[in-house]
C-alpha cells in the first residue's frame, strides 16, 4: 500500500493560516490594510450582533472568526 504525502498541502495551509493570523493582528493594532482585490480598507468585526471576521466593503475578502464567549 502506498503512503500519501500531504506535506505540500500541510505547508500551504500553515502559510495561509499564519498570513491570515498576522493580517488580523495588524488590523487589530489599528493599521490600515487594503484588500488586494478592490483596494478598499479591511475592517475587523468582533460583534456578537453580526458575523465576526475581517471583510472589505465589496466582500472580496472575507475571513470568518470563531469567538469563544
Amino acid at each position: 500500500m502506498t503512503k500519501l504525502d500531504f506535506s505540500a498541502v500541510n505547508n500551504a495551509a500553515t502559510k495561509s493560516f499564519n498570513a491570515q493570523r498576522n493580517l488580523i493582528k495588524r488590523i487589530g493594532k489599528g493599521e490600515t490594510i487594503l484588500c488586494t482585490t478592490c483596494k478598499q480598507p479591511l475592517t475587523l468585526s468582533v460583534s456578537k450582533l453580526e458575523q465576526p471576521g475581517v471583510t472589505c466593503q465589496k466582500g472580496c475578502t472575507n475571513i470568518a472568526l470563531e469567538l469563544d464567549v
